[in-house]
C-alpha cells in the first residue's frame, strides 16, 4: 500500500507540474497579445502542449479568474487585461517552488535587496519551527523584494547554519533560496505549512516599503519541509495588500 501511495503521489506531482507549466506559458503568451486577441481552439492547444482537456481547462480557467482571458460563449476565448495590473499572486500548490520561480516563469523580473544575512541563536520560537535546539545557530536572510522594479514585499528566511553554511555568503540579489538549496544541496522541497494573517508594520518596515507606520500588511508565515519531512526553511513574507495576493490550491492525498 505504501508503494502504491508513493506512485500515486509522484503521478499527482507530475500532473501538477505539467498544469503549472501550461498555465505559465499561456500567461507569457497572452501577455504579448493585444486585448481582443483570440486563443486557438481548445483541441489545438491540447495537441500543442500535449496535455488532456482537463489539464488545459484548469490552466485556462485560472487565467480567466485572474482577468487575463475572457470566454465568450459560442465564440471562443479572448485576451483581456486584469483590473489590477500590478497585483502579483503567489500560489501555494503541490509544487513547492517559491515566489521568485513562480513570477520569473510568468516573465516578470524579480530582484531582491538583501538587508540582513547573518547568523543568530535560534531561540525558542525558531527552534520549534526548525526542530532544532534553542542554542543552534541559524542564518537570518532578510530581503526587500521587487517585481519589475516595484517594491512587492519583505521576506525573512531562516535556515540551520550547520546544514547550510554557504547561505551566509551567497548573493541572493537575483536568485531564489529555494532554487539554490535544490541546486547546491540537492534539497527537494515537498511540503509548505502556511499561516496567513495581518501584520501592523513598524517604522523601519514602513520606511522600506514606503507606507505609513502602522499600516496593515498581509503576513504569510511558512515552514517548508524536505522529502524526509524535516523542516528546512522557516520564513515570513509581509506583502502590500494592494499589489499582492496569495492563492491556495488544495489537493487531497490519494488513499
Amino acid at each position: 500500500m505504501t508503494s502504491r501511495r508513493h506512485v500515486l503521489s509522484e503521478e499527482a506531482a507530475m500532473a501538477e507540474h505539467k498544469y503549472a507549466q501550461v498555465r505559465d506559458h499561456l500567461l507569457r503568451r497572452v501577455s504579448g497579445l493585444p486585448v481582443g486577441g483570440q486563443l486557438p481552439p481548445e483541441s489545438a492547444l491540447c495537441e500543442e502542449y500535449a496535455v488532456s482537456r482537463i489539464t488545459l481547462r484548469r490552466a485556462v480557467d485560472e487565467l480567466v479568474n485572474d482577468g487575463h482571458l475572457i470566454r465568450q460563449h459560442g465564440k471562443g476565448t479572448f485576451v483581456t487585461r486584469p483590473r489590477y495590473a500590478l497585483k502579483h499572486r503567489e500560489r501555494f500548490v503541490n509544487e513547492v517552488t517559491g515566489f521568485f520561480t513562480q513570477l520569473t516563469r510568468q516573465g516578470h523580473t524579480v530582484t531582491s535587496e538583501v538587508l540582513t544575512q547573518k547568523p543568530m541563536r535560534a531561540g525558542t520560537r525558531l527552534a520549534a519551527a526548525l526542530d532544532v535546539s534553542p542554542a543552534t545557530s541559524v542564518i537570518h536572510l532578510e530581503r526587500l523584494r521587487r517585481v519589475n522594479g516595484r517594491v512587492h514585499h519583505l521576506a525573512d528566511s531562516y535556515v540551520e547554519e550547520e546544514r547550510f553554511p554557504d547561505v551566509l555568503t551567497v548573493d541572493f540579489t537575483a536568485t531564489s533560496l529555494y532554487a539554490y538549496l535544490r541546486a547546491h544541496h540537492d534539497v527537494v522541497l515537498t511540503r509548505n505549512e502556511i499561516v496567513v494573517g495581518l501584520h501592523e508594520c513598524d517604522g523601519r518596515e514602513a520606511a522600506l516599503i514606503d507606507v505609513e507606520p502602522g499600516s496593515a500588511l498581509l503576513l504569510a508565515t511558512s515552514r517548508v519541509f524536505d522529502l524526509n519531512r524535516r523542516p528546512v526553511i522557516h520564513g515570513t513574507s509581509k506583502f502590500l495588500p494592494e499589489s499582492a495576493e496569495l492563492s491556495f490550491d488544495i489537493v487531497a492525498d490519494a488513499e
